[in-house]
């Protein structure tokens, strides 16, 4: 089989130019059936029953609003969703259909609607994981690319860098009926059909000429993480060799030097997500009580949006002026000098010229929408909201701590140092002090474990007789009529 190979900024790629093993979900299941089933979930959604949101699932959505803001591209999350089959696959549903609105753009509601058919796709690729009829490290794979057509409407979308995502879901068996199922996805830059129409093109997978080109991105794939061990990490390079010389995460030059290795990328997500944990929990409160009020007529979904995103907003602000790092993901080059004055004022307690700061540069809210009216914190916190003053947000991240204790503190010489979970000081960062003036030891950042069941999703399956399964897969589905 033909090989490239690319040497740029330090790592290496080796890139098949076919993807043996990758197969459209069309070959196996139809398309108008699923379509059809689809538009009926879609008419029935008012009448389906309520599905109760875990506090998991709050934690996750918590979690995710917070990376996407904070990066760009270049990180890894992963959602764990567990119960029975027939529970997870509610959930998601009501998920989706919860977020069918008809007053959207026609563009994303097309793309609501591609969402929705691949999550039945899922569904059916995990009851046939489940009845033994394909192996059990089978996955769904969709490429997210940056829908043009949206650009400017405020949906979400990072258009600075054309923000696209590579989402891979599997399934794992937990014993006694339960499952969980695993969303793996990456973000990446520049997601158009400049790369991803050659990668599908070298699965043997014709892009649809029929919808615009995001939406043709869409359509779900089915691969064995038996041929591409790293799942949604092996897809990634793929889709960056397609993409040219020195990509990374669809980033080129000076960007990459930014960016973890493919290698080292789980590890450092799992450690970006470790800086914001502090703030998962109350932001999942906030979505609880919220939903709560919206139930019993209390606010409108306006209003809900609202002040979830308002909270969502004061976090970042709180996170960029502890960690200027983050800044230019977030917020843009231009607003890390700002963040990094308003760190350093932060740092030494001086939270009130912190927020003016802030506040004067357009980058801090600090008050609440509630009712249609601008209210301060603390009348919103006098209402009973959820809600936290950037000063609290400052110091819940200064006292976050991991095993080995607080990640903010001061040198012998009273030096504000910061260091990042995991990662043990030897030496002032602040200053040139006398070496010892920070007793944390050794330098060496600590790698973090991972669940034992991630670890286990993520080793490397035994590729051998890789061929013969596929064969074996695809023999399976042809004796049953999954698509049914």
């Amino acid at each position: 089989m033909a090989t490239a190979t690319v040497v740029e900024y330090g790592f290496e790629q080796v890139q098949h130019r076919t993807h043996e093993g990758i197969h459209a979900a069309g070959e196996f299941f139809d398309r108008e059936l699923t379509e059809a089933e689809a538009w009926r979930l879609i008419d029935d959604r008012d009448r389906m029953p309520p599905v109760e949101v875990r506090p998991q699932e709050r934690r996750d959505n918590a979690r995710t609003a917070l990376m996407e803001a904070l990066t760009a591209s270049g990180h890894e999350s992963v959602v764990e969703i567990s119960g029975t089959l027939g529970e997870i696959n509610a959930q998601v549903l009501r998920r989706l259909l919860n977020g069918w609105d008809e007053s959207l753009p026609q563009h994303e509601l097309a793309r609501r609607f591609a969402e929705l058919c691949n999550e039945l796709v899922i569904q059916r690729v995990h009851w046939a994981i489940v009845e033994g009829l394909l192996p059990s490290d089978t996955e769904v794979l969709e490429i997210s690319d940056y829908p043009e057509a949206l650009r400017g409407a405020q949906l979400g979308y990072r258009d600075s860098n054309k923000k696209g995502m590579v989402r891979s879901t599997g399934l794992h068996s937990l014993g006694k009926g339960q499952y969980a199922r695993v969303i793996k996805q990456i973000s990446r830059s520049n997601s158009s059909r400049a790369s991803t129409f050659g990668f599908l093109r070298a699965c043997n997978v014709e892009p649809r000429q029929d919808v615009p080109d995001d939406i043709a991105a869409l359509q779900p794939l089915v691969y064995s993480r038996c041929d591409y061990p790293d799942g949604d990490v092996d897809i990634m390079r793929r889709l960056d060799w397609h993409a040219g010389p020195g990509v990374l995460y669809g980033d080129t030059g000076a960007r990459t030097q930014k960016h973890p290795s493919y290698e080292e990328l789980r590890q450092e997500s799992l450690r970006r997500e470790q800086e914001v944990a502090c703030y998962v929990e109350g932001l999942a409160k906030l979505e609880e009580q919220l939903d709560d009020m919206l139930t019993r007529g209390v606010i409108t979904s306006y209003d809900q949006m609202e002040l979830y995103t308002e909270e969502v907003s004061r976090i970042l602000d709180a996170i960029c002026t502890l960690s200027p790092d983050y800044a230019e993901d977030t917020f843009g080059a231009q607003s890390v000098p700002i963040f990094e004055e308003a760190g350093w004022l932060a740092a030494h307690g001086r939270y009130s010229e912190a927020q003016v700061l802030l506040e004067a540069n357009s980058y801090l809210k600090n008050a609440v929408t509630f009712c249609g009216v601008t209210i301060s914190i603390k009348e919103a916190q006098e209402k009973g909201l959820n809600v936290n003053s950037f000063g609290e947000l400052i110091d819940q991240g200064l006292s976050a701590e991991d095993r080995f204790g607080p990640l903010v503190f001061e040198c012998k010489f009273g030096h504000v140092n910061h260091r990042k979970p995991g990662e043990l000081l030897q030496e002032c960062r602040v200053a040139s002090c006398p070496k010892g003036s920070v007793g944390c030891g050794s330098s060496t950042p600590q790698k973090t474990n991972a669940p034992s069941w991630q670890e286990s999703l993520w080793s490397k399956p035994n590729r051998k007789n890789s061929a013969a399964k596929r064969h074996e897969r695809a023999s399976h589905i042809g004796k049953r009529a999954l698509a049914g």
